[in-house]
């Protein structure tokens, strides 16, 4: 079982989209996934409950509950488990990063996300997570947002994904039914942000999967 933390000390960078875009992405690659959600405002937890799909399943997890629910995952043969952590500072970010085989780091591109991201980072380092920078909500098109934030991520000692998450309205519309965007428009570029990010994340995590990673190539 892989387990992969979404972290960083600021709301509002898209912790809970790249877990239920990468949940839904697995779900649909045939992978059992579970999606822990340990923030109190349990954005994930209720998008989870209007979603009509049994899975990537959703479930809240206090800290205190954590090392059991990732048992009971384990026990249940569940082959990923991504964990949402809260943007305030406390502990639910550490523990669900020392879980972790890998550690997301959402970022958008505001000087107010770059001054969060040391925290996030030096925790990683500490614990000796692999972690990676995502720059998420970027506008599209915009070249010199993405070399600006790969110059910030490069000075932090972060490595930046490849795949960029740029700001789509899709993303907003398809949480609001449950659903994520390649879901909702397999065929938008959104989905195919989503679907690339996924291919580079089983990378990292070494996931190998037998079925399509797009809803449009599912159906």
């Amino acid at each position: 079982m892989k387990i992969a933390a979404v972290a960083i000390q600021k709301g509002g960078v898209g912790k809970s989209t790249i877990s239920r875009t990468l949940g839904t992405a697995a779900a649909t690659a045939g992978l059992n996934v579970l999606v822990l959600d340990m923030d109190l405002q349990q954005t994930t937890t209720m998008w989870g409950r209007r979603r009509e799909a049994p899975l990537p399943l959703v479930k809240f997890s206090t800290e205190n509950d954590l090392s059991t629910e990732l048992k009971r995952a384990h026990d249940a043969g569940c082959d990923l488990v991504i964990i949402d952590t809260p943007p305030a500072r406390g502990t639910e970010a550490p523990a669900a990063v020392e879980a972790a085989d890998l550690v997301l780091i959402p970022c958008t591109p505001d000087i107010e996300a770059y001054e969060q991201i040391p925290r996030t980072a030096r925790l990683a380092r500490t614990l000796e997570k692999p972690a990676f920078a995502i720059l998420t909500r970027a506008t599209p098109n915009a070249v010199s947002e993405e070399n600006a934030a790969r110059g910030v991520f490069e000075a932090l000692g972060l490595t930046m994904a490849p795949v960029v998450l740029h700001e789509y309205k899709v993303h907003r519309h398809a949480g609001r039914m449950g659903l994520a965007a390649q879901e909702l428009e397999p065929d938008s570029r959104a989905a195919g942000e989503v679907n690339e990010l996924w291919k580079w994340f089983c990378a990292q995590l070494h996931i190998g999967t037998n079925e399509q990673l797009s809803v449009a190539e599912a159906s």
